[in-house]
């Protein structure tokens, strides 16, 4: 058989930068994932996770749709303990942050709504609002003034604006009191990506909008365990007439295999027992201070993004990858650095070194 229709498009996706190519593993230390915390390779909690699982006689596997036979128990004691640590009404888990978006996006907003959102969310939520077809438009990340002036311009229908917490290429942490002002002020369903805020901020990892009045200005928080967490899946969080609506109606959900019980576990022990939680942002913020750079109030520090020219020397040592079009916009190429807790002291003084030379 021929597929020359599917080379070409390959071939222009190698020419343009578009194409991804899977690396065959990472030497040195780790300066690149989202395990911030360390809790992916905590020896401790691992151990302790793989017990329960053989002492309560955990599947491996839901086997099926929670619509159907896979509605473990585990799952709703996990959705609660989420629930329950950030102060939502309910939670709904799914396989991932990305389902989570398409999720959320393809049931709630209706065709007489409008979807306003950051230019620079993750790829998931900007796909996820474009292939929900409802009315969209994006306005330049950070800048308000022209968000002001998107969300003044009449509507008929509700207004869902969707941010992140934290951004994963900058670091920019989104100012919790203006978008509660502007939520005050315009009355919009506020649908927020706490990927890389969960577990990483607050004292036990409630995440950015750990106010107590969050209910009241937050519509919608979706929630990916790849990160700080350890752990893979992700979850939709809000009132519980928004969580009854996905479970229910939701295809992304009901067509979907359940969570994998060991990372529900996984999410569940966290929530109820934060002291995991507190033990890697010890250590992480000890890391963060051999960097001797102050942490801006507006940064998430571990995130480091440094815009320069390719430096072969930091790809060769660290494993840095050079990010360019369309991952970053054009004359923002540079290198994304994560400092973890599990970075070494040493590797620490390294990665100092290196980067201010």
């Amino acid at each position: 058989m021929r597929y020359s229709d599917l080379e070409s498009r390959l071939l222009a996706a190698k020419e343009s930068g578009r194409f991804k190519s899977l690396p065959k593993g990472t030497a040195g230390p780790d300066f690149q994932s989202n395990d911030v915390l360390g809790l992916a390779q905590n020896t401790d909690l691992k151990k302790y996770l793989l017990g329960r699982m053989v002492q309560e006689n955990l599947p491996l596997g839901a086997g099926a749709s929670r619509s159907i036979s896979g509605n473990l128990e585990l799952y709703a004691q996990c959705e609660n303990a989420l629930a329950h640590r950030t102060g939502v009404q309910a939670a709904l888990l799914t396989a991932s942050a990305f389902q989570a978006n398409a999720l959320f996006f393809s049931t709630v907003p209706a065709r007489t709504d409008r979807i306003v959102y950051d230019k620079s969310v993750h790829a998931s939520m900007r796909l996820a609002i474009h292939h929900s077809r409802v009315p969209s438009i994006g306005f330049t990340h950070g800048d308000w003034q022209m968000l002001e002036q998107l969300l003044n311009r009449p509507h008929a229908g509700n207004t869902y604006l969707a941010i992140e917490s934290v951004y994963s290429m900058s670091g920019d942490v989104s100012p919790l009191n203006l978008i509660r002002a502007l939520h005050l002020r315009y009355g919009f369903r506020l649908v927020v990506d706490e990927a890389h805020s969960i577990g990483a901020m607050g004292n036990n990892g409630e995440g950015w909008a750990c106010t107590d009045d969050r209910q009241s200005w937050i519509f919608a928080s979706i929630m990916g365990f790849g990160k700080a967490l350890g752990s893979a899946g992700g979850a939709v969080l809000g009132p519980k007439t928004l969580i009854d609506l996905l479970s229910g109606t939701g295809k992304a959900f009901i067509y979907s295999t359940g969570i994998q019980p060991l990372s529900a576990l996984q999410v569940s022990t966290l929530m109820q027992e934060p002291h995991w939680i507190q033990q890697g942002q010890s250590k992480l913020e000890s890391n963060l201070k051999c960097l001797g750079t102050p942490t801006q109030p507006d940064k998430a520090g571990w995130i480091r993004f440094y815009i320069t020219k390719p430096k072969p020397e930091w790809e060769h040592q660290f494993g840095l990858k050079y990010l360019s079009p369309p991952t970053v916009e054009l004359g923002a190429e540079g290198y994304r650095c994560m400092v973890h807790a599990h970075n070494t002291p040493a590797e620490m003084n390294t990665l100092k070194t290196l980067l201010i030379s």
